[in-house]
């Protein structure tokens, strides 16, 4: 773990370059990559479902948001911190936009993530809870 993670600002860069991968694997509508930035035993909480527990179980989650129409996810961290002193775990709170395929629908909501460190040093998502700002 490099030192500059135990600085906020430190730690923003990890998840910002994190949620660029994130977005980035959205765009290519690549769920198998998405499932990969979560930890193995990761809990996804999204809107109107159950829990979602593991790599597989996001992976098909992912791919189901996918297949709804959504074609692109902007995230924009608005608040992080570590939830320990060594920085192996750390939360972040943001703001969403999620864009739909073929019309210019868009729909904004908010998330917060626990993030936990791996053995390779860097970071996964833990714990991932969204929902949209509309009803």
């Amino acid at each position: 773990m490099a030192s500059d993670s135990l600085t906020l600002k430190g730690l923003l860069g990890e998840i910002e370059e994190r949620n660029k991968a994130f977005m980035d694997a959205f765009d290519r509508g690549d769920a198998k990559a998405l499932s990969e930035l979560y930890t193995e035993d990761c809990k996804l909480m999204p809107p109107g479902q159950g829990l979602v527990i593991g790599r597989e179980d996001v992976t098909k989650a992912m791919q189901a948001t996918m297949d709804s129409g959504i074609a692109s996810v902007k995230l924009n961290t608005d608040e992080v911190g570590p939830l320990d002193p060594t920085g192996t775990i750390a939360y972040e709170r943001g703001s969403s936009t999620s864009y739909f395929k073929g019309i210019l629908k868009k729909d904004e909501g908010k998330y917060v993530v626990i993030w936990k460190r791996l053995g390779d040093g860097k970071l996964y998502l833990y714990t991932d809870i969204f929902n949209s700002n509309n009803n």
